[in-house]
């Protein structure tokens, strides 16, 4: 017999108020508030990396001369491609030898001015953009923020009709797992690190054990996702033209998570 129904969230943008700061490495210039998906969405050969750490407790504890490249092997650091253009090839071998030309004095500066610009210092984590086509990295990215209002209030309802709850994200492990503990989902309901057809994987995957399974993300890297789910819920944020799309194929559009309580109550799913 099939379990009832699971729920399964992105993070950035959908269960967090993220804020970004981004080093444009070529134009030597901070780029606020844009999401890792803009920068790399006009260019097909560009791709986004996370790097599993908190890099208050790595990055910013290292040589600042030392290269992004070699703290990454020596502190044993694992990284991810988490969303890419339609032609990036992907090597993981030429991202370490391209971080090898970024130093941690470069890397640890992002960081501070995301503190300094937003003054939020929790589910910190950070990446790289790069271009296989020029074969080199582009952007230095990093993030924080804070869980959503109405969050909280958002889980104890889906906890008390006995829906289970999943995350599935792009984002890195050490911001992901925190995160999860805090709203108290179960670790191995947790998906840290995954691209969008993993995402999309996992909501397949789901449907073979659950009668329904709901998808709530906020960009273009949950599409497929969203298409595969038996319900959607697009949390709009801010307007794009790669998310007028999105809004054709899921069922809800909505503006925060608090009104996914309202929807699932009216119609009693």
């Amino acid at each position: 017999m099939l379990a009832m129904i699971a729920i399964v969230f992105d993070k950035s943008g959908t269960l967090v108020d993220t804020k970004r700061v981004s080093k444009d490495l070529e134009k030597n210039e901070f780029i606020y508030h844009k999401s890792c998906i803009e920068l790399i969405e006009d260019n097909p050969n560009l791709f986004l990396v996370t790097i599993a750490t908190d890099p208050r407790s790595t990055f910013l504890q290292e040589d600042s001369k030392k290269s992004l490249g070699h703290s990454i092997i020596d502190l044993n650091i694992g990284f991810e491609v988490v969303f890419k253009g339609i032609n990036a090839i992907i090597d993981k071998e030429k991202i370490l030898k391209w971080a090898e030309d970024i130093t941690i004095e470069e890397v640890n500066e992002t960081i501070k001015k995301l503190k300094k610009q937003f003054d939020v210092c929790t589910l910190v984590g950070c990446g790289v953009v790069g271009d296989s086509e020029r074969e080199r990295i582009t952007h230095i990215v990093a993030s924080s923020g804070k869980i959503k209002e109405g969050v909280f209030q958002l889980f104890d309802f889906l906890q008390s009709e006995g829906m289970d709850i999943y995350l599935a994200t792009g984002d890195n492990p050490c911001s992901v797992y925190p995160l999860a503990k805090r709203l108290g989902i179960l670790d191995n309901f947790v998906f840290p690190q995954v691209d969008p057809e993993g995402k999309r994987k996992i909501i397949s995957n789901l449907k073979k054990t659950y009668e329904q399974v709901i998808m709530v993300g906020d960009d273009i890297n949950d599409k497929g996702a969203f298409e595969e789910a038996d319900l959607s819920f697009l949390i709009l944020e801010s307007e794009a033209k790669r998310k007028n799309e999105l809004k054709t194929i899921v069922d809800y559009t909505i503006s925060e998570p608090l009104e996914i309580k309202n929807i699932l109550k009216r119609f009693k799913i």
